[in-house]
C-alpha cells in the first residue's frame, strides 16, 4: 500500500513538471559501495524518480517523470557475470497519463531491493548508491557506441556480401543479355535475307502480271475497235435505210395528202407566221413597249445573243434552216424576224437596247416607247390569225379586217384575224382628295411654316407636284401644301373612303364621278380599271417567291402612321404567326408599295405591261374590311 501511495505521489509529482533530458548514464564501484549515476542535460526542470525491484525476474526499474534519454531507447550489453548490474533496457512508457523514461537493469545477487539510497550530487546528477561488489565500471554512451560499431561492422560485411552476389547477378544477366542480342541479329539477319529474297520473287511476278495484262488489253482494243467499225457500218447503212424509207413516206404522204386535198376541192391553210414561232405580241403606250415572243423550242437565256452592232439578236435555238422574213411594221422596237443557220434572226430598229427577260420559255423585249403617247396600243399574231386593239386617247376598240391588218403589218401575208377579250380602261384626273379627318393646308413644305386654312375630309385639291412629304396643290385660287400622309387620290380609296365621300357628295348635290369639280382641266391620263377590291383574276401569281411578297396570300392587320416613315403591318391569311413589315417603295410580286395612309395601304402593280393600283384596308369599326 505504501508503495502504491508513493507511486501515486510521484505519478501527481511528474504531472506538473516539465521535460529533462539524461545525457549520460555510468557505474562505478570503491571500497565502500556501487554507485549508478544519471546525468542530466540541466539543472532545472529536474524530474520525479522512482525505482521498483522485482525479485521474481531480478530486475531493478528506475524512471524519471517527462524526461528523455539523448542516447534513445535500446537494448545494452553491460556485464554479464556482474554480481550488481548486468543488463539494461531503456524505453518510454506512455501508458500512464505522464510519461516516464524507464531503465529496466536486470542485476545480479548483490542488489535483493528498491530501498537504495539517493543523492542529487553537482545540481544535476542523480546517484543511486547500490551495494559494494567487485563489478567492472562502465558509461552507457561508451557501450551504445561499442553497440553501433560492432552494429555497423556486421552491417557492412552484409551489405558487402550483398554487393557481391548483386554484382555477379548483375554479371550474369549482362551475359545472357548479350548471347540473348546475338541471338536476336543472327534472327534479324536471316529475316532481312528472306524478305529480300520474297521481295524480288514479288517484283518478277508483278512484272510478268503486267506483261500479260498489256497483251490482254491490246488484244481487247483491237477487238474493241473491229466490233465499233462493224456498228458504224452497220449504222450508216440503218440510217441510209431509213432515210430512203423516210423519202418515200414522205413522197407517199404528200401524194396522199394532195389526192385528198383534190378530192375535197381544198387549199393548204397559210400559216399567219413563220415556221417554228407559236405567238408574237406587242403591246405599247403610256411610255412603255413590251415585244413578246413565244417559240416551238423554249428558249434560253443562255442561248440568247444580245444586240450587236447590226442591232441583231440571235436566239440559238433548232428551227427552219431558212425562212422568208417576216416584217413587222407596228411598233418601235423589232423590225423583223427570219430563221438562219445560227437560229432565229430577230433584226430591231437601229439603236434600239431592249431589257432582255426569259420568262416560261418566251422572250421578252421591253424599253421605253419612243413616242410616248397616252392610251395602249397591242396587237398578237398567232399561225390562226391576228388580233389587235387600241385606246388612244379616248377609249376604243376595233378590230381591223385581215386586208387592212396585213396592209400595215406585212404585205405578203394571208392572216385570220380573231377576236380576244379586252379591259375596259379609261382616262383618270389627277385629283387629290382629303383623307384625314382634319389636316392643315400650309404656305410652303413643312409643318413650322404658316397654316393656310384648315382642310377637312372629302375636301378636292388638283396636284401640282410632289415634294418630299408634302403634294403641292391649288384650291380655288390657293396654292400650297399639305402632308401626302392625309390625301389620297380618287383610285385610291378604300370602299368605306367611297363610301363615305359619295354620301357627302350627294349631300353637297355633286357627283364623285364628275370629272369637272373643282378641275379646270385633266392634270394626268392615269390607266385604270376597277377590281372590286380583289387582285385580276386572270393573272395567276403562286406563293412568296424572290421578288416579293404575294398580296394575294396575306391581310393588312396594322398601320404605324405616327412615324417619319409610314409602315403597315402584313399578315399571312393561313398562318397569323408569319407577318412582314413594308414601307412605302418596298418590293413586292409584281409591283411595289406605293403609298400608306392612316387606313389604308396603296400597291402599284405592273402585269403583262398593264399598271394599275390595288389597295387594302384596316377593318372598320363594325369589323368589316375596308
Amino acid at each position: 500500500m505504501k508503495m502504491h501511495a508513493a507511486l501515486l505521489s510521484l505519478t501527481l509529482l511528474i504531472g506538473i513538471s516539465f521535460a529533462a533530458e539524461v545525457k549520460e548514464v555510468s557505474f562505478s564501484c570503491n571500497a565502500k559501495d556501487c554507485s549508478l549515476r544519471f546525468q542530466f542535460a540541466s539543472e532545472k526542470n529536474l524530474p520525479s524518480f522512482f525505482q521498483k525491484y522485482d525479485a521474481k525476474t531480478q530486475k531493478l526499474v528506475v524512471g524519471f517523470s517527462e524526461t528523455v534519454l539523448s542516447l534513445g531507447e535500446g537494448s545494452f550489453a553491460l556485464d554479464a557475470l556482474s554480481p550488481s548490474i548486468r543488463h539494461v533496457r531503456t524505453y518510454q512508457d506512455v501508458s500512464k497519463k505522464t510519461n516516464l523514461l524507464k531503465f529496466e537493469f536486470s542485476v545480479g545477487e548483490s542488489i535483493k531491493g528498491d530501498k537504495n539510497p539517493v543523492s542529487l550530487a553537482s545540481n544535476r546528477e542523480f546517484v543511486l548508491s547500490l551495494p559494494k561488489s567487485k563489478a567492472l565500471a562502465w558509461k552507457l554512451s561508451k557501450v551504445a557506441l561499442a553497440k553501433e560499431k560492432v552494429a555497423q561492422q556486421k552491417m557492412t560485411a552484409e551489405e558487402k556480401k550483398a554487393k557481391d552476389l548483386q554484382e555477379k547477378k548483375v554479371a550474369t544477366e549482362k551475359a545472357k543479355a548479350e548471347a540473348l542480342q546475338v541471338a536476336e541479329e543472327k534472327q534479324q539477319v536471316a529475316q532481312k535475307a528472306q524478305a529480300e529474297k520474297d521481295r524480288k520473287a514479288l517484283e518478277k511476278k508483278l512484272a510478268d502480271d503486267k506483261i500479260q495484262a498489256e497483251k490482254k488489253r491490246v488484244a481487247e482494243e483491237k477487238a474493241l475497235a473491229v466490233e465499233k467499225a462493224q456498228a458504224e457500218k452497220e449504222r450508216k447503212a440503218l440510217e441510209k435505210k431509213l432515210a430512203d424509207d423516210k423519202i418515200q413516206t414522205d413522197k407517199k404522204r404528200i401524194a396522199e395528202e394532195k389526192k385528198v386535198a383534190e378530192a375535197k376541192g381544198e387549199k393548204k391553210k397559210v400559216s399567219a407566221l413563220i415556221d417554228g414561232i407559236q405567238e408574237m405580241s406587242d403591246l405599247c403606250g403610256n411610255g412603255l413597249e413590251q415585244f413578246r415572243l413565244v417559240t416551238d423550242a423554249p428558249i434560253e437565256l443562255n442561248k440568247v445573243v444580245p444586240p450587236d452592232k447590226a442591232s441583231t439578236i440571235i436566239v440559238s435555238i433548232p428551227g427552219p434552216e431558212k425562212s422568208p422574213v417576216f416584217k413587222v411594221n407596228s411598233g418601235s422596237m423589232v423590225k423583223s424576224l427570219t430563221w438562219g443557220a445560227t437560229g432565229l434572226r430577230i433584226q430591231l430598229y437601229p439603236g434600239v437596247r431592249p431589257i432582255v427577260v426569259i420568262y416560261e420559255g418566251s422572250l421578252i423585249l421591253q424599253m421605253p416607247e419612243q413616242k410616248s403617247s397616252s392610251g395602249i396600243g397591242y396587237w398578237i399574231a398567232r399561225p390562226q390569225g391576228i388580233e389587235t386593239r387600241s385606246w388612244k386617247n379616248v377609249p376604243s376598240e376595233s378590230i381591223d379586217s385581215f386586208d387592212s391588218f396585213t396592209t400595215n403589218l406585212q404585205q405578203d401575208s394571208k392572216k385570220i384575224v380573231s377576236m380576244a377579250q379586252a379591259f375596259q380602261l379609261r382616262p383618270v384626273p389627277k385629283d387629290l382628295i382629303v383623307v384625314a379627318e382634319e389636316t392643315d393646308f400650309y404656305t410652303n413644305a413643312s409643318e413650322k411654316s404658316q397654316v393656310l386654312q384648315r382642310l377637312f375630309f372629302g375636301e378636292r385639291l388638283a396636284n401640282m407636284e410632289l415634294t418630299g412629304l408634302f403634294y403641292k396643290v391649288r384650291l380655288g385660287g390657293k396654292v400650297g401644301f399639305v402632308n401626302k400622309r392625309a390625301v389620297s387620290f380618287r383610285d385610291e380609296l378604300s370602299a368605306v373612303q367611297s363610301e363615305r365621300l359619295k354620301q357627302i357628295s350627294l349631300e353637297k348635290g355633286e357627283k364623285l364621278d364628275s370629272t369637272e369639280i373643282h378641275f379646270e382641266t385633266v392634270l394626268e391620263d392615269r390607266v385604270s380599271y376597277s377590281s372590286f377590291g380583289r387582285r385580276d383574276p386572270f393573272v395567276e401569281i403562286k406563293g412568296l417567291v424572290e421578288e416579293g411578297i404575294n398580296i394575294d396570300q396575306v391581310e393588312l392587320v396594322g398601320i404605324i402612321f405616327e412615324s417619319e416613315v409610314p409602315m403597315a403591318i402584313l399578315a399571312d391569311s393561313k398562318n397569323p404567326s408569319i407577318s412582314y413589315t413594308v414601307k412605302e417603295g418596298d418590293k413586292i410580286l409584281n409591283g411595289k408599295v406605293l403609298k400608306i395612309t392612316q387606313t389604308d395601304v396603296l400597291f402599284l402593280l405592273q402585269e403583262f405591261g398593264v399598271s394599275r393600283r390595288y389597295s387594302m384596308g384596316l377593318p372598320d369599326k363594325y369589323g368589316g374590311k375596308k
